[in-house]
């Protein structure tokens, strides 16, 4: 008999438990960098990179979003709980290709790729633990009276949790001096 509701307890407890689900989209966008041998390889990127912010131009890029979805339960009369959340992150990583004949450039081209796209990597993880951050607050905002109230409340704590996550992206290049001290910098090279 202890067996029988000990085995019923962990059922309604298996059925009873939030669901929540994180899915992730990532794709890489290259533009091409001509480069001519004797010609400096800086510019060259400057020139070729599509990537601003105001008058400043960046050699790497990355674009993230999170979007999330929630279902309700009103089971009870008295109030509107979540009862799944979905969290959608997507994400697109913008860098140089180099099109160059010339051997000293691809040399130090391929030495600034991998530290530009380890920079970038970062931001996506800024994306990705916003989307996670989202995901836990979500699933476990307290009931509200009504639905209303609760969907309006989940937007509010989502939207917040970005604006945090733009200040930390914000913060990581002012202290990464957008890659530089992670060697993504062809200034010095």
């Amino acid at each position: 008999m202890q067996i029988k509701n000990l085995s019923m307890s962990v059922l309604l407890l298996v059925s009873c438990a939030l669901r929540a689900e994180v899915t992730e989209s990532l794709s890489y966008k290259f533009y091409p960098v001509s480069h001519t041998a004797g010609s400096s390889l800086i510019q060259a990127v400057n020139a070729a990179s599509p990537i601003r912010a105001g008058e400043k131009k960046y050699h790497g890029n990355t674009k993230w979003e999170v979007h999330w979805k929630y279902l309700y339960d009103q089971s009870s009369a008295r109030n509107c709980k979540v009862k799944s959340v979905s969290v959608a992150l997507s994400a697109v990583i913008t860098l140089p290709e180099l099109h160059s004949n010339d051997v000293a450039a691809i040399r130090q081209f391929n030495q600034y790729l991998p530290a530009l796209k380890r920079h970038e990597l970062g931001h996506l993880q800024t994306g990705q633990d916003a989307a996670r951050r989202i995901e836990k607050s979500l699933l476990q905002y307290p009931a509200q009276a009504t639905c209303e109230q609760l969907g309006v409340a989940l937007n509010q704590r989502g939207n917040a949790l970005l604006a945090e996550a733009a200040l930390l992206d914000r913060a990581y290049d002012e202290q990464t001096q957008h890659g530089k001290t992670q060697g993504a910098d062809l200034t010095g090279r």
